[in-house]
């Protein structure tokens, strides 16, 4: 009898040893919940560290734009002293400069200007793709901040620009440069809408990636 009793408790012994209890749901279901989370903050952390030099380099791509903006404005000031000078040697004659050269200048000016509203525009598509990836995280505050700062500079030296440009097209039509005079009119206009959608846009992208405070 007394080895039929051990023969019993061992093998209950060797039982409960192979054969572990069976988790809860409620364990099952809390376990899940963890590896989702953990999963789901790997992700957050991959994307943010592929997000965040891509938000910088836009930033210093809106940075470079303000100096290409700035130097054309200064290109457009010089044509208009230019032009002008023109206007007083040679009264009644728009369209033939005595300089050979303003006509050329003028033509690459407005190039210059058709290319970087151009430029805006595909900055502005990679902003709102930018946007539309990116999620609440701290990592991704300081180079969207650095973006929306480049952008409020950008939307400055933008308004600046089509100051001048507004009061540009009378020299220009002038001069005889009615086709460059309305190609000035319509770019700064669009080049002015496009910045102003940046700036819009970049404030956008700083609140959505600051986390929520407590």
């Amino acid at each position: 009898m007394i080895r039929i009793l051990s023969a019993a408790l061992l093998f209950a012994a060797v039982s409960a040893h192979a054969s572990p209890a069976i988790p809860s749901f409620e364990f099952s279901v809390a376990q899940l919940q963890n590896s989702v989370a953990a999963l789901r903050a790997e992700q957050i952390k991959a994307k943010a560290g592929n997000l965040g030099p891509q938000i910088n380099n836009l930033a210093w791509q809106l940075d470079s734009a303000e100096r290409d903006l700035s130097r054309l404005r200064n290109d457009l000031n010089w044509l208009l002293q230019r032009m002008r000078r023109y206007q007083q040697t040679q009264p009644g004659r728009p369209g033939q400069p005595s300089d050979p050269s303003l006509r050329w200048d003028v033509e690459r000016f407005t190039r210059d200007l058709a290319q970087l509203t151009r430029d805006a525009q595909w900055r502005l598509m990679d902003l709102r793709n930018l946007s539309a990836q990116a999620e609440k995280d701290e990592a991704l505050v300081a180079p969207a901040s650095r973006l929306a700062d480049a952008a409020r500079r950008l939307k400055s030296e933008s308004n600046w620009f089509s100051s001048d440009a507004r009061f540009a097209g009378f020299d220009f039509r002038r001069a005889g440069f009615n086709f460059e005079a309305m190609d000035l009119d319509r770019d700064s206009r669009d080049l002015e809408w496009r910045v102003q959608d940046l700036q819009s846009g970049a404030d956008q992208l700083l609140a959505k990636v600051k986390p929520l405070v407590p």
